[in-house]
This record gives C-alpha cells, sequence and structure tokens, in this order.
C-alpha cells in the first residue's frame, strides 16, 4: 500500500502560476473526454489536475502528458465546474520551465521585477561593443552601415559564448526532462530513436496535434505564420553571419552588408518578419478580445516571450526603414535596442516560455519511442 504525502506548497504554486481555478475540479472526467490529443490508453488531464490538487510534484514533472497539451483550451470551455484545466496545465509547465532550468536561471524570467535587470545586462554588453569597437563619426557616415557603430567582431565576441551557455542549459534540461520520462514510463522503447525524432519533425512542421484544437482552432494557423516566420528570421541571421566570415576567411567572395532588397537572404528576412508579425498579430487580437475559457489565460511567461519576440521583429524591421530613408539618429538607435531584443530573446531562451520548443519537443520523441506504460 502507498501512501500519499500531499504538498499543499506544490498546490498553492500551480495556482499562482495560473491555475487558479484548480480546487474548483471535483474529477467528473470531463475534460479527458474532450479531449482530441489525449491518447486512449493514458487520458489526460483529469488525472494531471488530481496530481496538482495533491501537490504531487514528483508525478507533475516526469509527466509526459503536462507537454502534449497544447492547450487547446477545449476542456477549459466544457469544463462545467469552470476548473480550466488548460490553464492548470500551463501553470505547471511553468513550474517546470523553472524546475529544468540550467542552474536554477528560470526563475528569474518568472519575476517581472528582474525584467529591468535581465534586460540590462545586453544593453550594458552592446554598449561597451559600440563604445569601444565603433569607428569615429560612425553617425554622419553614408551610406548607412551598421557595422559601423557595432563591429561583427565585437558582436560575436559577446553573441557566440553567450549563446553556447544557451545551447548548453537547453541540453541539460533536456536531458532532465528525458531523464524523468524514463523513471515514470521505463526505459523500454518500442521505436527507435531516430525514428521517433523525424515523426516529431514531421509533427511540429504540421503541427499536427495542434489541428485537432477546436475552441481555440484558429491559433493553429496563427501559429504557423509566427513558427516559419520566426525560423525564416533565424536561418537569415545565421547566413548574413557566414557570409560575413566566408568573407573574412577569404574562403569566397560574397555580398557584403547592407545587403540590397532584392538579395534572396533579404527577401528572406523580411518575407519572415512579416510572415512572424502577422501570427503575433492574430494571437495578441485573440487574446484580447475573446473570452479567457477560449484562448486560455495571459500570464507573465507568456508575456515576457511575446513581447520581447514582437519588439525583436519590430525593431529589426523599424532599423531597417530608418536606414533605407538615411535617417541616421534613430536607424542606429533603433538597431542598438535591437540587439538588446535579439541578446534577451535567444540567450534567454532555455529559461523562458521559449524552453516549450525543446520540452515539447522532447516530449512528442519521447512518446514516438514507446508504448507508453505509467
Amino acid at each position: 500500500m502507498s501512501v500519499i504525502q500531499p504538498d499543499i506548497g506544490v498546490s498553492l504554486r500551480v495556482m499562482e502560476k495560473g491555475g487558479d481555478s484548480l480546487q474548483k475540479c471535483f474529477q467528473c472526467g470531463n475534460c479527458s473526454a474532450i479531449c482530441d490529443v489525449t491518447p486512449d490508453d493514458d487520458p489526460f488531464p483529469r488525472r494531471e489536475m488530481l496530481y496538482a490538487q495533491w501537490g504531487q510534484k514528483e508525478k507533475l514533472l516526469g509527466n509526459v502528458n503536462v507537454w502534449l497539451c497544447h492547450q487547446c483550451n477545449d476542456c477549459s470551455f466544457h469544463c462545467p465546474g469552470g476548473a480550466n484545466p488548460g490553464d492548470v496545465m500551463a501553470a505547471v509547465r511553468n513550474l517546470s520551465f523553472q524546475h529544468y532550468s540550467y542552474l536554477g536561471f528560470g526563475r528569474y524570467l518568472s519575476d517581472p521585477k528582474l525584467a529591468p535587470l535581465l534586460l540590462a545586462i545586453p544593453a550594458v554588453l552592446i554598449a561597451l561593443v559600440v563604445a569601444v569597437g565603433s569607428l569615429p563619426g560612425f553617425m554622419s557616415m553614408k551610406p548607412i552601415v551598421f557595422s559601423n557603430m557595432a563591429p561583427v567582431m565585437a558582436i560575436d565576441l559577446i553573441f557566440i559564448p553567450a549563446m553556447v551557455f544557451a545551447v548548453v542549459a537547453g541540453l541539460a534540461g533536456i536531458i532532465a526532462i528525458w531523464r524523468d520520462f524514463t523513471a515514470h514510463y521505463g526505459d523500454e522503447r518500442d521505436v527507435a530513436l531516430i525514428k521517433a525524432v523525424w515523426l516529431t519533425l514531421l509533427g511540429v512542421l504540421r503541427h499536427d496535434k495542434m489541428k485537432k484544437c477546436v475552441v481555440n482552432a484558429p491559433r493553429t494557423n496563427a501559429h504557423l505564420l509566427l513558427f516559419y516566420g520566426f525560423f525564416a528570421l533565424l536561418a537569415t541571421t545565421t547566413l548574413v553571419a557566414l557570409m560575413h566570415w566566408i568573407n573574412l576567411l577569404g574562403i569566397a567572395s560574397v555580398a557584403e552588408t547592407p545587403l540590397p532588397l532584392s538579395h534572396p537572404v533579404k527577401v528572406l528576412g523580411n518575407i519572415g518578419a512579416i510572415t512572424a508579425l502577422s501570427g503575433i498579430y492574430i494571437i495578441v487580437t485573440r487574446r484580447l478580445t475573446l473570452n479567457a475559457k477560449q484562448v486560455g489565460g495571459t500570464l507573465y511567461y507568456d508575456s515576457f516571450f511575446g513581447v520581447v519576440l514582437f519588439l525583436t521583429i519590430a525593431t529589426g524591421i523599424l532599423a531597417e526603414l530608418f536606414r533605407l530613408v538615411d535617417y541616421s539618429f534613430p536607424a542606429f538607435a533603433i538597431y542598438y535596442v535591437h540587439l538588446v531584443f535579439v541578446f534577451t530573446l535567444l540567450v534567454y531562451a532555455p529559461f523562458s516560455k521559449f524552453a516549450h520548443m525543446l520540452y515539447r519537443a522532447t516530449a512528442l520523441t519521447f512518446t514516438n519511442t514507446r508504448k507508453r506504460k505509467p
């Protein structure tokens, strides 16, 4: 016989992170019945609601179902007790961000009072780059070239080590959550890992799970726009960096920045920016105009990630526009702000809601490797 030791502290933390309706759940099971994403042999979120009510932290953190939930909110919309299971599952994921974050850095991204400090770090670092590396009189030089203010080499000296840290932190989180999944479900695989990764990749690219949402169905298209727009921008940034180093190392002679609007890399970046902003616009509009039962609650984790992502894209567009119309001060000033938000978005990714891409993909891959045996 096993004895359950309730931990009210865990329950309170779930409620503080957005699952404030948790105690309204009376275990009717309607949420599991209505969910189109839940597997027949391991339905959720009814059981996870019970774990949260009883403060069973180990049952929640090692639970793959928490990450298979896409917060469609079909369950919340049809919940007769107003327990909003979708928000509770999101709250548990917020706790997971902190739990699995490398060296506990996730707690800094969950406290709004620390946001100024988080932004101040890249602001100071990039200001040092400008102070030390900028060309004298760069503001009056024509045409406007952003590397005259922030040399690529100096920016790389900051961004490359920071990104290495972010990658290590992300991998550490993935290893930790996979270990807990294995402890919860066992280590016997029914499908090869490589095949499982491929199935996950296809599912993510098509958004197969999210397409099963009913109440929040329009979010799928918005999320696809944001998803592909973001990766188009990421590809653009990567290609520009590669082009710079190819020229610098003398490997070949390729176009130098600033690239003309007709250049394929510039076209990719501009299309990506418009696509991503369109997705953000749809998501924000729906959250502001629809009932929370349809779109879910918006908490600090969501807001921080969304605002930083929007400002990263918006400042990039504005910096380009001011460069094209040849207004030096706003062009350089906005580009400086743009670099601050790029750092904030990418380097803090493993500790913010951005990490949901890592953990959800890990959960999907884990699920694809086996017939689950909880």
